[in-house]
């Protein structure tokens, strides 16, 4: 075997590879691998489009919505999408609707209804943003989260 044929070889010039898992540590280098961090990705949910669910969801976070919800959800944080549609009850700090929710809402913070969203039922809200063509409709109740929430006992007749 011989070695001088390779110094008429011209050397493999190697260019950025298109995959972020390959890291310089095989080329010579000692940098570390790129972190990349995505906010809470343990505690959130995607409902992609065309997927229905019957059922209760609960999650410590955020739950995003592009498919169909027919139930209960609660959680810290609600975004329904364009293609999204939620009937049944929703428990939450933040929502913001783009789709369709139908039921009873209870949103403590913020309310958020963009142009094409449809909010119905009976809603009770911190604060609310509709965008121009949202729509709102039903039962519609602000709640001052500074103004502690009082419970009524049933009232006995004196007779």
């Amino acid at each position: 075997m011989s070695f001088l044929h390779l110094k008429n070889k011209s050397e493999p010039k190697y260019t950025a590879s298109m995959h972020s898992n390959v890291h310089k540590d095989v080329f010579g280098s000692k940098s570390k691998p790129e972190k990349k961090i995505i906010n809470n990705a343990n505690s959130s949910l995607m409902i992609g489009e065309g997927v229905a669910i019957t059922g209760t969801i609960k999650a410590r976070d955020t739950v995003t919505i592009q498919g169909t919800i027919d139930g209960d959800i609660e959680c810290n944080s609600v975004t329904i999408n364009k293609s999204g549609n939620v009937k049944g009850n929703i428990k939450t700090e933040t929502m913001t609707v783009e789709g369709k929710a139908e039921g009873e809402i209870n949103v403590n913070t913020v309310l958020v209804i963009k142009s094409e969203g449809q909010v119905s039922g009976k809603i009770f809200y911190g604060d609310i943003q509709i965008d121009e063509g949202g729509k709102l409709t039903g039962e519609i109740d602000h709640r001052d989260k500074n103004i502690k929430q009082e419970k009524f006992k049933e009232l006995k007749s004196l007779s």
